[in-house]
Protein backbone atom coordinates (compact mmCIF):
# COMPACT_ATOMS: atom_id res chain seq x y z
CA UNK A 1 0.00 0.00 0.00
CA UNK A 2 2.07 3.51 -1.25
CA UNK A 3 2.82 5.86 2.38
CA UNK A 4 1.04 8.46 2.96
CA UNK A 5 2.68 12.02 2.54
CA UNK A 6 3.58 13.81 5.35
CA UNK A 7 1.05 16.44 4.78
CA UNK A 8 -1.69 13.61 4.60
CA UNK A 9 -0.47 11.97 7.59
CA UNK A 10 -0.44 15.30 9.66
CA UNK A 11 -4.09 16.44 7.80
CA UNK A 12 -5.69 13.07 9.55
CA UNK A 13 -4.15 13.60 12.80
CA UNK A 14 -5.56 16.51 13.45
CA UNK A 15 -8.48 16.92 16.61
CA UNK A 16 -11.14 18.44 14.51
CA UNK A 17 -13.23 16.64 11.78
CA UNK A 18 -12.46 16.32 7.66
CA UNK A 19 -14.61 19.11 6.84
CA UNK A 20 -12.30 21.66 8.97
CA UNK A 21 -9.13 20.02 7.96
CA UNK A 22 -10.00 20.37 4.32
CA UNK A 23 -11.02 23.99 4.94
CA UNK A 24 -7.93 24.62 6.68
CA UNK A 25 -6.17 22.93 3.67
CA UNK A 26 -7.92 25.28 1.18
CA UNK A 27 -7.41 28.16 2.90
CA UNK A 28 -3.88 27.63 3.42
CA UNK A 29 -2.60 26.32 0.03
CA UNK A 30 -4.14 29.50 -1.37
CA UNK A 31 -2.18 31.91 0.16
CA UNK A 32 0.87 29.99 -0.90
CA UNK A 33 -0.77 30.33 -4.37
CA UNK A 34 -2.28 33.70 -4.58
CA UNK A 35 -1.20 36.92 -2.91
CA UNK A 36 -3.96 38.65 -0.74
CA UNK A 37 -5.67 41.29 -1.67
CA UNK A 38 -3.42 44.78 -0.06
CA UNK A 39 -5.72 46.69 2.67
CA UNK A 40 -6.97 50.14 2.30
CA UNK A 41 -5.53 52.95 4.05
CA UNK A 42 -8.22 53.65 6.70
CA UNK A 43 -7.44 54.26 10.59
CA UNK A 44 -8.16 50.27 11.43
CA UNK A 45 -6.34 49.19 8.64
CA UNK A 46 -3.37 51.31 9.32
CA UNK A 47 -2.97 50.51 13.22
CA UNK A 48 -3.11 47.24 12.34
CA UNK A 49 -0.62 46.97 9.48
CA UNK A 50 1.97 49.03 12.38
CA UNK A 51 1.21 46.03 14.54
CA UNK A 52 1.91 43.63 12.12
CA UNK A 53 5.24 45.21 11.51
CA UNK A 54 6.47 46.90 14.87
CA UNK A 55 4.69 43.71 17.09
CA UNK A 56 5.15 40.63 16.65
CA UNK A 57 1.19 40.80 16.13
CA UNK A 58 -2.15 41.77 17.34
CA UNK A 59 -3.00 40.69 21.21
CA UNK A 60 -6.65 41.45 22.46
CA UNK A 61 -7.00 45.21 23.09
CA UNK A 62 -4.26 46.56 20.98
CA UNK A 63 -5.97 47.33 17.96
CA UNK A 64 -8.01 49.93 19.18
CA UNK A 65 -5.31 51.19 21.59
CA UNK A 66 -3.36 51.71 18.49
CA UNK A 67 -6.40 52.86 16.92
CA UNK A 68 -7.44 55.75 19.73
CA UNK A 69 -3.12 56.90 20.33
CA UNK A 70 -2.68 56.94 16.64
CA UNK A 71 -0.28 54.94 14.71
CA UNK A 72 2.47 58.06 14.86
CA UNK A 73 2.35 57.84 18.96
CA UNK A 74 2.53 54.10 19.15
CA UNK A 75 5.41 54.26 16.63
CA UNK A 76 6.97 57.15 18.45
CA UNK A 77 6.40 54.94 21.74
CA UNK A 78 8.03 51.69 19.98
CA UNK A 79 11.03 53.63 19.35
CA UNK A 80 11.65 54.54 23.04
CA UNK A 81 11.78 51.12 24.64
CA UNK A 82 13.12 52.37 27.69
CA UNK A 83 10.31 54.05 28.67
CA UNK A 84 7.93 51.46 28.35
CA UNK A 85 6.86 49.99 32.06
CA UNK A 86 7.22 45.93 31.17
CA UNK A 87 4.40 43.27 33.09
CA UNK A 88 5.00 42.19 36.39
CA UNK A 89 4.66 38.53 35.19
CA UNK A 90 7.14 38.51 32.61
CA UNK A 91 9.69 39.11 35.18
CA UNK A 92 7.88 35.89 36.76
CA UNK A 93 8.88 33.49 34.14
CA UNK A 94 12.08 34.60 33.34
CA UNK A 95 12.97 34.33 36.87
CA UNK A 96 12.09 30.54 36.89
CA UNK A 97 15.03 30.59 34.22
CA UNK A 98 17.98 30.44 36.22
CA UNK A 99 20.76 30.16 33.48
CA UNK A 100 19.00 34.10 32.86
CA UNK A 101 20.54 35.70 35.38
CA UNK A 102 24.18 33.74 35.06
CA UNK A 103 27.22 35.51 32.65
CA UNK A 104 29.37 34.01 30.37
CA UNK A 105 31.64 32.87 32.98
CA UNK A 106 29.24 31.76 35.33
CA UNK A 107 27.75 29.59 32.85
CA UNK A 108 31.54 28.20 31.75
CA UNK A 109 32.12 27.84 35.74
CA UNK A 110 28.29 25.91 35.84
CA UNK A 111 27.87 23.98 32.78
CA UNK A 112 30.88 24.16 30.92
CA UNK A 113 34.00 21.54 30.37
CA UNK A 114 36.57 21.29 33.93
CA UNK A 115 39.84 20.74 33.71
CA UNK A 116 39.47 17.32 35.52
CA UNK A 117 36.64 16.03 33.10
CA UNK A 118 39.30 15.08 30.32
CA UNK A 119 36.27 15.60 28.18
CA UNK A 120 38.76 16.01 25.06
CA UNK A 121 39.68 12.27 25.34
CA UNK A 122 36.57 11.33 26.74
CA UNK A 123 33.40 10.57 24.55
CA UNK A 124 30.99 10.11 27.31
CA UNK A 125 32.42 13.59 29.85
CA UNK A 126 31.56 15.50 25.96
CA UNK A 127 28.61 14.25 25.76
CA UNK A 128 27.51 15.36 29.35
CA UNK A 129 29.02 19.00 28.49
CA UNK A 130 27.38 19.17 25.09
CA UNK A 131 23.89 17.80 27.12
CA UNK A 132 24.38 20.81 29.74
CA UNK A 133 25.01 23.35 26.77
CA UNK A 134 21.92 22.00 25.08
CA UNK A 135 19.67 22.84 28.43
CA UNK A 136 21.36 26.16 28.75
CA UNK A 137 20.48 26.74 25.08
CA UNK A 138 16.71 25.84 25.72
CA UNK A 139 16.57 28.06 28.65
CA UNK A 140 17.42 30.97 26.24
CA UNK A 141 15.09 30.15 23.70
CA UNK A 142 12.14 30.29 26.47
CA UNK A 143 13.35 33.17 28.00
CA UNK A 144 13.33 34.56 24.09
CA UNK A 145 10.01 33.38 23.27
CA UNK A 146 8.42 34.56 27.48
CA UNK A 147 9.64 38.15 25.93
CA UNK A 148 8.49 37.79 22.58
CA UNK A 149 4.93 37.08 23.52
CA UNK A 150 4.90 39.13 26.88
CA UNK A 151 6.88 42.41 26.23
CA UNK A 152 5.22 45.28 26.19
CA UNK A 153 8.91 46.80 23.91
CA UNK A 154 7.32 44.52 20.72
CA UNK A 155 9.85 46.33 18.48
CA UNK A 156 12.74 46.13 20.67
CA UNK A 157 12.11 42.52 20.71
CA UNK A 158 11.96 42.20 16.87
CA UNK A 159 15.38 44.08 16.71
CA UNK A 160 16.84 41.41 19.22
CA UNK A 161 15.66 38.68 17.08
CA UNK A 162 16.72 40.00 13.93
CA UNK A 163 20.28 40.88 14.91
CA UNK A 164 20.56 38.02 16.84
CA UNK A 165 20.19 36.12 13.06
CA UNK A 166 22.56 39.16 11.39
CA UNK A 167 25.30 37.89 13.84
CA UNK A 168 24.16 34.41 13.73
CA UNK A 169 26.41 32.25 15.86
CA UNK A 170 25.54 29.03 13.71
CA UNK A 171 24.60 25.67 14.79
CA UNK A 172 27.57 24.30 16.65
CA UNK A 173 27.46 22.29 19.63
CA UNK A 174 29.48 23.34 22.71
CA UNK A 175 30.62 26.41 23.95
CA UNK A 176 28.68 28.43 21.16
CA UNK A 177 25.57 26.49 22.16
CA UNK A 178 25.88 26.99 25.94
CA UNK A 179 26.80 31.15 25.76
CA UNK A 180 23.65 31.84 22.98
CA UNK A 181 21.77 33.32 26.14
CA UNK A 182 24.50 35.07 27.40
CA UNK A 183 25.40 36.40 23.99
CA UNK A 184 22.31 37.73 23.12
CA UNK A 185 22.33 39.55 26.70
CA UNK A 186 25.43 40.77 26.76
CA UNK A 187 26.59 41.63 23.09
CA UNK A 188 23.03 42.22 21.29
CA UNK A 189 20.33 43.29 23.98
CA UNK A 190 22.27 46.58 25.47
CA UNK A 191 22.69 47.93 21.85
CA UNK A 192 20.12 46.70 19.55
CA UNK A 193 18.37 49.84 19.00
CA UNK A 194 22.15 51.92 19.40
CA UNK A 195 25.04 52.37 17.42
CA UNK A 196 25.97 49.84 15.23
CA UNK A 197 29.59 50.46 15.67
CA UNK A 198 29.00 49.41 19.58
CA UNK A 199 26.78 46.42 18.37
CA UNK A 200 29.12 45.00 15.64
CA UNK A 201 32.33 45.72 18.40
CA UNK A 202 30.49 43.62 21.45
CA UNK A 203 29.40 40.87 18.92
CA UNK A 204 33.06 40.04 17.79
CA UNK A 205 34.96 40.62 21.41
CA UNK A 206 32.36 38.17 22.82
CA UNK A 207 33.66 34.55 23.65
CA UNK A 208 30.37 32.64 22.10
CA UNK A 209 31.31 34.18 18.32
CA UNK A 210 35.13 33.96 19.08
CA UNK A 211 34.18 30.11 19.37
CA UNK A 212 31.12 29.57 17.53
CA UNK A 213 33.43 31.21 14.07
CA UNK A 214 36.39 29.95 15.12
CA UNK A 215 38.78 33.10 15.31
CA UNK A 216 40.10 31.73 18.75
CA UNK A 217 42.11 29.84 16.32
CA UNK A 218 43.53 32.70 14.49
CA UNK A 219 47.22 33.25 15.87
CA UNK A 220 50.38 34.24 15.14
CA UNK A 221 52.92 31.69 17.42
CA UNK A 222 56.37 32.26 18.69
CA UNK A 223 58.81 29.90 19.69
CA UNK A 224 61.75 30.84 21.24
CA UNK A 225 63.82 33.25 18.93
CA UNK A 226 62.75 31.48 15.75
CA UNK A 227 60.61 33.39 13.32
CA UNK A 228 56.20 33.79 13.93
CA UNK A 229 54.44 31.36 12.59
CA UNK A 230 51.29 32.00 11.23
CA UNK A 231 47.86 30.11 12.12
CA UNK A 232 45.73 32.48 10.20
CA UNK A 233 42.20 31.43 9.98
CA UNK A 234 39.85 33.64 7.64
CA UNK A 235 36.65 32.22 9.07
CA UNK A 236 35.01 35.21 10.94
CA UNK A 237 37.15 38.05 9.24
CA UNK A 238 35.28 36.93 5.94
CA UNK A 239 31.92 36.61 7.84
CA UNK A 240 32.10 40.23 9.25
CA UNK A 241 33.43 41.65 6.14
CA UNK A 242 30.73 39.56 3.70
CA UNK A 243 27.63 39.32 6.03
CA UNK A 244 27.73 41.54 8.70
CA UNK A 245 29.33 45.08 7.51
CA UNK A 246 29.63 45.59 3.18
CA UNK A 247 27.99 42.76 2.33
CA UNK A 248 28.92 39.69 -0.11
CA UNK A 249 28.35 42.74 -3.00
CA UNK A 250 30.49 45.28 -1.21
CA UNK A 251 34.13 46.67 -2.27
CA UNK A 252 36.45 44.69 -0.38
CA UNK A 253 39.33 42.29 -1.92
CA UNK A 254 40.80 39.17 -1.15
CA UNK A 255 43.30 41.07 0.45
CA UNK A 256 41.07 42.98 2.98
CA UNK A 257 39.96 39.56 4.52
CA UNK A 258 43.20 38.71 4.61
CA UNK A 259 44.56 41.82 6.22
CA UNK A 260 41.70 41.75 8.71
CA UNK A 261 42.29 38.26 9.73
CA UNK A 262 45.68 39.24 10.59
CA UNK A 263 44.35 42.24 13.03
CA UNK A 264 42.32 39.88 15.13
CA UNK A 265 44.95 37.57 15.83
CA UNK A 266 45.57 36.94 19.20
CA UNK A 267 41.74 37.42 20.40
CA UNK A 268 41.21 34.74 22.82
CA UNK A 269 38.72 33.15 25.32
CA UNK A 270 39.83 33.66 28.69
CA UNK A 271 41.87 35.42 31.19
CA UNK A 272 44.52 37.68 29.86
CA UNK A 273 48.05 37.22 30.88
CA UNK A 274 48.48 40.42 32.72
CA UNK A 275 44.77 39.83 34.00
CA UNK A 276 42.46 42.49 31.86
CA UNK A 277 40.01 41.92 30.31
CA UNK A 278 36.29 40.74 31.01
CA UNK A 279 33.33 38.18 30.18
CA UNK A 280 35.53 36.57 28.77
CA UNK A 281 37.42 38.11 26.66
CA UNK A 282 40.92 38.28 26.31
CA UNK A 283 43.86 39.77 23.95
CA UNK A 284 47.28 38.36 23.99
CA UNK A 285 50.05 40.24 22.45
CA UNK A 286 52.44 37.19 22.17
CA UNK A 287 49.68 35.53 19.52
CA UNK A 288 49.03 38.24 17.88
CA UNK A 289 50.48 39.76 14.70
CA UNK A 290 52.30 43.16 15.82
CA UNK A 291 53.18 44.46 11.79
CA UNK A 292 51.04 47.35 10.14
CA UNK A 293 48.36 46.25 8.09
CA UNK A 294 46.90 47.78 5.17
CA UNK A 295 42.98 47.27 4.90
CA UNK A 296 40.13 48.67 2.70
CA UNK A 297 42.85 51.01 1.38
CA UNK A 298 44.03 52.39 5.00
CA UNK A 299 47.14 51.91 7.00
CA UNK A 300 46.45 50.19 10.31
CA UNK A 301 49.51 50.62 12.25
CA UNK A 302 50.82 47.52 15.02
CA UNK A 303 48.91 48.53 18.01
CA UNK A 304 47.51 45.40 19.62
CA UNK A 305 44.01 45.27 20.20
CA UNK A 306 43.40 48.79 19.25
CA UNK A 307 43.83 47.49 15.64
CA UNK A 308 40.85 45.34 15.77
CA UNK A 309 38.75 48.78 17.03
CA UNK A 310 40.12 50.81 14.27
CA UNK A 311 39.30 48.47 11.94
CA UNK A 312 35.69 47.93 13.11
CA UNK A 313 35.09 51.50 13.04
CA UNK A 314 36.58 51.57 9.16
CA UNK A 315 33.75 48.58 8.59
CA UNK A 316 31.10 50.64 10.37
CA UNK A 317 31.71 53.46 8.91
CA UNK A 318 31.76 52.27 5.33
CA UNK A 319 29.27 53.57 2.83
CA UNK A 320 28.40 49.98 2.11
CA UNK A 321 27.63 48.87 5.35
CA UNK A 322 25.11 51.52 5.51
CA UNK A 323 23.89 50.55 2.34
CA UNK A 324 23.51 46.83 3.53
CA UNK A 325 21.77 47.16 6.79
CA UNK A 326 19.62 49.49 5.18
CA UNK A 327 18.54 47.06 2.91
CA UNK A 328 18.25 44.45 5.08
CA UNK A 329 15.98 46.11 7.67
CA UNK A 330 13.23 47.50 5.02
CA UNK A 331 13.44 43.38 3.95
CA UNK A 332 12.66 42.89 7.59
CA UNK A 333 9.80 45.52 8.07
CA UNK A 334 8.43 46.47 4.84
CA UNK A 335 9.17 44.62 1.70
CA UNK A 336 11.31 41.95 -0.11
CA UNK A 337 12.40 44.10 -3.16
CA UNK A 338 13.33 47.49 -1.24
CA UNK A 339 13.39 50.45 -3.38
CA UNK A 340 16.43 52.19 -3.99
CA UNK A 341 15.40 55.71 -3.11
CA UNK A 342 14.22 54.30 0.73
CA UNK A 343 17.50 52.63 0.67
CA UNK A 344 19.32 55.29 -0.07
CA UNK A 345 17.57 58.13 2.31
CA UNK A 346 17.91 55.01 5.15
CA UNK A 347 21.71 54.98 4.68
CA UNK A 348 21.90 58.72 4.34
CA UNK A 349 20.40 58.63 8.23
CA UNK A 350 22.89 55.52 9.06
CA UNK A 351 26.03 57.79 8.14
CA UNK A 352 24.72 61.08 9.68
CA UNK A 353 24.18 59.68 12.52
CA UNK A 354 27.03 57.40 13.20
CA UNK A 355 25.00 54.73 12.31
CA UNK A 356 22.13 55.13 15.05
CA UNK A 357 19.86 52.48 14.75
CA UNK A 358 16.67 54.09 16.36
CA UNK A 359 17.17 57.29 13.68
CA UNK A 360 17.19 54.21 11.06
CA UNK A 361 14.34 52.90 11.78
CA UNK A 362 12.28 56.09 12.44
CA UNK A 363 13.41 57.54 8.76
CA UNK A 364 11.84 53.94 7.95
CA UNK A 365 8.53 54.15 9.45
CA UNK A 366 8.16 57.43 8.57
CA UNK A 367 8.78 56.86 5.16
CA UNK A 368 5.85 57.47 2.78
CA UNK A 369 6.66 53.94 1.87
CA UNK A 370 6.16 52.33 4.82
CA UNK A 371 1.86 52.56 4.67
CA UNK A 372 1.70 52.82 1.14
CA UNK A 373 -1.10 50.59 0.26
CA UNK A 374 1.36 48.33 -2.01
CA UNK A 375 3.23 46.89 0.73
CA UNK A 376 0.10 46.19 3.19
CA UNK A 377 -0.99 42.47 4.46
CA UNK A 378 1.80 41.12 1.36
CA UNK A 379 4.31 39.42 3.90
CA UNK A 380 4.21 35.73 4.40
CA UNK A 381 4.86 34.88 8.32
CA UNK A 382 8.08 32.94 9.38
CA UNK A 383 7.66 30.04 11.97
CA UNK A 384 8.34 32.10 14.66
CA UNK A 385 6.55 35.13 13.70
CA UNK A 386 2.99 32.29 13.16
CA UNK A 387 4.46 30.59 16.38
CA UNK A 388 4.47 34.12 18.92
CA UNK A 389 1.75 35.51 17.13
CA UNK A 390 -0.98 33.04 17.39
CA UNK A 391 -0.18 33.04 21.42
CA UNK A 392 -0.50 36.90 21.39
CA UNK A 393 -3.84 36.86 19.05
CA UNK A 394 -5.26 34.47 21.85
CA UNK A 395 -4.03 36.56 24.52
CA UNK A 396 -2.48 34.10 26.74
CA UNK A 397 0.11 33.35 29.31
CA UNK A 398 2.47 31.07 27.75
CA UNK A 399 2.24 27.63 29.89
CA UNK A 400 5.37 25.82 28.02
CA UNK A 401 7.35 27.78 25.82
CA UNK A 402 9.45 24.70 26.15
CA UNK A 403 7.15 23.12 23.77
CA UNK A 404 6.88 26.50 21.71
CA UNK A 405 10.07 26.21 21.01
CA UNK A 406 10.08 22.40 20.16
CA UNK A 407 7.25 23.25 17.68
CA UNK A 408 9.42 25.76 16.12
CA UNK A 409 11.95 22.66 15.62
CA UNK A 410 9.10 21.03 12.86
CA UNK A 411 8.02 24.49 11.73
CA UNK A 412 11.36 24.79 10.00
CA UNK A 413 12.67 27.66 12.31
CA UNK A 414 14.62 26.71 15.52
CA UNK A 415 16.22 28.98 17.68
CA UNK A 416 19.80 29.56 17.65
CA UNK A 417 20.23 26.60 15.12
CA UNK A 418 20.73 28.26 11.54
CA UNK A 419 23.66 26.71 10.01
CA UNK A 420 25.09 29.83 7.36
CA UNK A 421 26.80 32.83 8.55
CA UNK A 422 23.31 34.90 7.31
CA UNK A 423 21.22 33.13 9.60
CA UNK A 424 17.64 32.95 9.23
CA UNK A 425 16.70 34.83 6.14
CA UNK A 426 14.56 38.23 6.41
CA UNK A 427 12.89 37.60 2.83
CA UNK A 428 9.32 36.99 3.29
CA UNK A 429 8.69 34.68 0.07
CA UNK A 430 11.88 32.54 0.94
CA UNK A 431 9.36 30.91 3.63
CA UNK A 432 6.49 30.21 1.20
CA UNK A 433 7.44 26.25 1.19
CA UNK A 434 4.16 23.86 0.18
CA UNK A 435 6.26 21.40 2.28
CA UNK A 436 5.90 23.48 5.09
CA UNK A 437 2.07 23.49 5.03
CA UNK A 438 1.10 20.54 6.91
CA UNK A 439 3.27 21.30 9.80
CA UNK A 440 2.02 24.80 10.05
CA UNK A 441 -1.54 23.54 9.97
CA UNK A 442 -1.09 21.17 12.76
CA UNK A 443 0.62 23.75 14.82
CA UNK A 444 -2.78 26.09 14.21
CA UNK A 445 -4.61 23.12 15.32
CA UNK A 446 -2.77 21.68 18.24
CA UNK A 447 -2.70 25.24 20.01
CA UNK A 448 -6.54 25.71 19.36
CA UNK A 449 -7.31 22.02 20.72
CA UNK A 450 -4.36 22.65 23.49
CA UNK A 451 -2.92 19.37 22.48
CA UNK A 452 0.39 21.84 22.73
CA UNK A 453 0.57 22.64 25.97
CA UNK A 454 0.96 26.55 25.39
CA UNK A 455 -2.08 28.25 26.48
CA UNK A 456 -4.01 27.27 29.63
CA UNK A 457 -7.66 26.96 29.56
CA UNK A 458 -10.34 29.35 30.17
CA UNK A 459 -7.69 31.76 28.42
CA UNK A 460 -10.78 34.68 27.87
CA UNK A 461 -9.19 35.27 23.86
CA UNK A 462 -9.67 31.77 22.82
CA UNK A 463 -12.91 31.69 21.20
CA UNK A 464 -13.69 32.46 17.85
CA UNK A 465 -15.60 36.03 18.12
CA UNK A 466 -13.01 36.93 20.67
CA UNK A 467 -10.25 36.39 18.09
CA UNK A 468 -11.71 38.03 15.17
CA UNK A 469 -11.88 41.12 17.38
CA UNK A 470 -8.21 40.87 17.92
CA UNK A 471 -7.46 40.71 14.37
CA UNK A 472 -9.82 43.18 12.78
CA UNK A 473 -9.29 44.04 9.02
CA UNK A 474 -6.96 41.74 8.21
CA UNK A 475 -9.44 39.26 8.48
CA UNK A 476 -11.78 38.43 4.72
CA UNK A 477 -15.37 37.83 4.85
CA UNK A 478 -14.52 34.53 3.80
CA UNK A 479 -12.16 33.34 6.47
CA UNK A 480 -15.04 35.37 9.71
CA UNK A 481 -17.63 33.19 7.61
CA UNK A 482 -15.68 29.35 7.80
CA UNK A 483 -14.55 30.16 10.95
CA UNK A 484 -18.19 30.99 12.31
CA UNK A 485 -19.32 27.55 10.91
CA UNK A 486 -16.83 25.60 12.37
CA UNK A 487 -17.39 27.00 15.59
CA UNK A 488 -15.26 26.43 19.29
CA UNK A 489 -11.79 25.73 18.93
CA UNK A 490 -12.04 23.85 15.15
CA UNK A 491 -13.30 27.67 14.38
CA UNK A 492 -10.02 29.37 15.99
CA UNK A 493 -8.19 26.58 14.30
CA UNK A 494 -9.59 27.99 10.87
CA UNK A 495 -8.65 31.71 11.59
CA UNK A 496 -4.88 30.55 12.95
CA UNK A 497 -4.52 28.57 9.83
CA UNK A 498 -5.94 30.49 7.04
CA UNK A 499 -3.88 32.65 4.74
CA UNK A 500 -5.29 36.00 6.20
CA UNK A 501 -3.35 34.82 9.37
CA UNK A 502 -0.51 33.90 7.67
CA UNK A 503 0.48 37.05 6.32
CA UNK A 504 0.88 40.55 7.61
Amino acid sequence: MRARSPRRRFLRNLSFPTPGRAVLAGFLSACLLFPVAAVGAENADRALHVLNRLTYGPAPGELARVEAMGTQAFIAEQLEPERIEEPAVLAEQLAGLPTESMNTVQLFREFGPSAESGTQTDPEAMRRVFDRAGAAALEAARARLCRAILSKRQLYELMVAFWCEHFNLGNKRGLAHLWAGSFEREAIRPHAMGRFLDLLAATAMHPAMLIARDNWKNVVRRDGSGPPRPQIDPTYAAIVIGHQTLGPHGPQKTEDVKALARIFTGWRVGAARDGSGSGGFAFDPELHDPTDKVFLGKTIKGSGVAEGVAALRILAGHPATATAISRKLIQYFLCDDPPAALVARLAKTFAATDGNIRDVLRTLFSSPEFFSAAYMGNRFKSPLRQAVSAVRAVGALPVDTAALAGALVGLGQPLYAAGGPEGYTTVSSAWIKPAGVAWRIAFAGDVASRRLPVIPRGTPGLGVPALIKTLGPGLSAATRAAAAKAQGEHGVAVLLASPDFMRY
